[in-house]
């Protein structure tokens, strides 16, 4: 087929969002205040009187899974630094409460992050007992620096300032977050390999300010007490953790990889010396809440140099970390109402720092890999977050005495795994193909931060930044995709030539339900879709002839025999559930399709649509009730896969029929990028353009135009309909391959969530096997190639 033949588009750009439906921003500060103020604002605008109990549902189930998931990574980031594991707990569920009363946006989950890790355990080391003080004195010290960031970021907040944390660029966030990663991974080595003394190097694991250097130093000079069943454990639950997030985003892959590893340290390797959170800490009191008031130091030169350091350190992590969530957060949930407010953001970014320290806790900020969790996990409004500061403090409540027997190797594997998730390759490709003095900007900050300290590297990588920008930072065009060539199709590539559905299964309730059904295939018929249809009725009793004749009584009026030319078979059937039954008939008659209808005031005959197009070997269409019994406008998703193009390819064939000049052919996509640049959105068009045309070289079309677009989204469903709605299209023509049920619930099915919400006809095409299984999905390596979610 000649690709220069077919009537292909140019691609649209992206739909804008529409306009915010929040009040103005105000412009001076008594205006802000009253804003930052107003704890029920629009940011609850989801949770509505109809749909109130669902909404509520969704945000508990978020809250749930991200505080089981919370939970063992909290622990960690406190020992990491420093501090006392139950702090983390606190500091987690506190700060996402006050967060979500007072912030800037809608989804973002607050707590400990890995970022802090270096500016609060280079606190503790130098104020606490490694310094010469108490842990008390150390604490208290970290309580008023982060009460004085506070009173700073509010003040940014109340001033607009929040727009300016946008000036800090990429490269510098990229490389401070791979050098924090490099410095985790290297602080936490020897929790992993179990060093039996591990009480010798309290303290030591902190040891960022004396660089990588020193820390590599204490790992080499205590080679010889390494516990090699610890090393299992540790690399065990890393590896757990890595596995199970990669299945489904709804498994708490850290809270069950500890589990699993810390009851194997109980039993089976009771006895091989492994180093728990007990043999360290003590026992993990569950009077969480108390009191620690600030703290200062005999006052002198290094003294107050500390105090602006500190200070100057949290406020740049809270602000780049929580604007970024904040951003990532909106693009994530595809949200279209009230966008997040950087400035609202940073008056609960310093509420968050005043409170929470001073109730045991420690400073937090936005966390990206709980509030991604939160959004894939079905969150809509701030409840998820209350949801999951309750639940995490309820369950570290009755688990305290278990959280005493996790292994150290253990916390050394979930801060392991921290680490490795925090370097996106994504986004250091993006710094490398924006310029050379970004790319140099990014290696810099990467490799000061483990060499010197935290603030110290970036500092330094900010005075290069704003002092060199002017000569090195030049502009860059956005790079244009080499696009597959107009010709034809690439030698080999397979032709997809469907034809029409040659077998239909048509099941009759024998009610009014029937008639918009029957006109719809009467419609199908006549536009020659469809061919041989076979009418079944599955009786709750035993099939009587009455039962047949009133069929063919029902079918009589729209296809009438004396026109019939085709084969038209009436059955009726008591063979157990509909489902079942429908199954066993298609098989029996061989059938291609099954067209079944929709009433709007049942659920059932939907769900019985959505099981089919899941477990059975042919393609499901579902008619609702009151569509229209015509073909106008045709949509049809795709992902660039075969059986896409086999979808595409039967949406061609249907439009055709139809007399249909145009199909749209819907990619929805989500780039992992948190950080972009301002070609970025270009280059993305670009290369989803360069796929398709080659993609459409595999389809014959017969004339008939392809218009490709081009949609972000995380809700492939969501967008799908959304567009539906905007083209008026009448029916949707997607691909399938099936499910089984729990392989559904765990990963999902964008075709099942269509056909479930759909108002209009949905057509989904299954020719590529039954149904797949989680370990057919598991095998098929789909999942191997997703995306982690970015850590923090």
């Amino acid at each position: 087929m000649d690709v220069a033949e077919l009537k292909i588009s140019a691609p649209a750009r992206p739909v804008p969002r529409p306009p915010s439906q929040s009040p103005s921003q105000p412009d001076t500060i008594r205006g802000r205040f009253k804003l930052f103020m107003t704890l029920w604002d629009s940011r609850f605008e989801d949770l509505k009187p109809a749909t109130w109990v669902q909404t509520t549902y969704r945000d508990f189930s978020a809250g749930l899974i991200v505080a089981l998931t919370a939970i063992p990574m909290a622990m960690g980031f406190s020992m990491a630094m420093g501090l006392r594991p139950e702090q983390g707990i606190i500091a987690g569920a506190l700060a996402c409460v006050v967060g979500r009363t007072f912030g800037g946006s809608k989804y973002q989950v607050y707590g400990p992050t890995a970022a802090f890790i270096p500016v609060i355990a280079g606190l503790v080391k130098k104020y606490g007992e490694a310094g010469g003080g108490t842990f008390s004195e150390a604490h208290g010290f970290l309580v008023l620096v982060s009460i004085i960031a506070g009173v700073v970021l509010m003040g940014m907040g109340l001033f607009g300032l929040g727009k300016y944390a946008k000036l800090v660029p990429n490269s510098i966030v990229v490389g401070f977050t791979a050098g924090i990663a490099v410095a985790i991974a290297a602080s936490n080595i020897e929790s992993v390999l179990g060093i039996r003394d591990f009480s010798e190097l309290i303290g030591e694991n902190a040891n960022f300010l004396g660089g990588l250097g020193a820390t590599v130093s204490t790992f080499v000079d205590n080679l010889h007490k390494i516990n090699l069943w610890a090393v299992v454990l540790g690399l065990m639950t890393f590896a757990l953790t890595k596995i199970l997030l990669r299945i489904s985003i709804f498994i708490p892959a850290p809270a069950l990889a500890i589990a699993a590893c810390t009851a194997l340290a109980a039993t089976v390797l009771s006895d091989k010396g492994i180093v728990v959170v007990r043999d360290i800490y003590g026992t993990i009191p569950n009077n969480f809440f108390v009191f620690t008031p600030p703290v200062l130091p005999a006052m002198s030169g290094g003294v107050l140099f500390d105090i602006f350091y500190y200070v100057l350190a949290i406020v740049f992590v809270s602000g780049v970390e929580s604007l970024l969530c904040s951003s990532m957060a909106d693009r994530m949930a595809d949200n279209r109402g009230t966008p997040f407010n950087p400035d609202k953001e940073f008056w609960g970014q310093g509420l968050v720092q005043v409170i929470t320290p001073m109730v045991n806790g420690f400073p937090c900020t936005g966390a990206l890999a709980r509030t991604a969790t939160s959004i894939k996990a079905g969150a809509i409004t701030p409840l998820a977050g209350y949801f999951k500061g309750f639940l995490k403090l309820s369950l570290a409540y009755f688990i305290a005495d278990y959280l005493e027997m996790v292994p150290m190797a253990c916390i050394g594997g979930i801060l392991l795994w921290v680490a490795s998730n925090m370097i996106k390759v994504s986004e250091i490709k993006e710094v490398l193909n924006h310029n050379r003095f970004h790319a140099g900007l990014m290696v810099f900050t990467a490799v000061m931060v483990p060499m010197t300290d935290f603030l110290t590297g970036v500092l330094s990588a900010l005075v290069l930044y704003f002092v060199a920008r002017r000569f090195l930072d030049k502009p860059v065009e956005a790079r244009k995709p080499v696009l597959a060539g107009a010709g034809t199709a690439t030698q080999g590539a397979e032709i997809y030539r469907p034809g029409v559905f040659n077998n239909v299964a048509i099941p009759l309730a024998l009610s009014d339900e029937d008639q918009d059904l029957l006109s719809y295939a009467a419609y199908l018929a006549d536009i020659g879709v469809i061919r041989d249809l076979h009418f079944v009725h599955i009786s709750h009793g035993r099939p009587t002839p009455e039962v047949t004749r009133a069929m063919a009584e029902r079918v009589e009026p729209w296809f009438p025999k004396a026109n019939r030319n085709r084969k038209v078979t009436f059955e009726a059937v008591d063979d157990g559930s509909r489902l079942d039954a429908l199954v066993r008939f298609t098989l029996a008659r061989h059938a291609d399709l099954i067209l079944l209808g929709h009433r709007k005031t049942r659920s059932g005959q939907r769900s019985l649509a959505t099981r089919l197009a899941l477990i059975t070997h042919c393609s499901v269409w579902m008619a609702p009730e009151g569509a229209r019994s015509t073909i106008s406008k045709v949509l049809s998703p795709i992902d660039f896969s075969d059986r896409s193009a086999d979808a595409i390819a039967q949406a061609v064939a249907v439009a055709r029929a139809a007399r249909v000049p145009r199909v749209t052919a819907l990619h929805v996509y989500f780039d992992p990028n948190v950080l972009r640049y301002e070609e970025h959105d270009a280059l993305v068009r670009g290369e989803e353009e360069s796929v398709f045309r080659k993609f459409i070289g595999k389809v014959d079309t017969d004339g008939v135009a392809v218009t490709p677009k081009y949609v972000e989204s995380s809700h492939a469903a969501d967008a799908v309909l959304r567009q539906a709605e905007e083209e008026g299209a009448d029916l949707i023509v997607l691909a399938t391959r099936g499910r089984s049920k729990a392989a559904t619930i765990l990963l999902g099915s964008v075709a099942s969530e269509v056909i479930r919400r759909s108002p209009i006809p949905v057509l989904a095409v299954k020719h590529y096997g039954d149904r797949m299984t989680i370990k057919d999905v598991l095998l098929s390596g789909q999942f191997w190639r997703a995306p982690e979610m970015q850590s923090n």
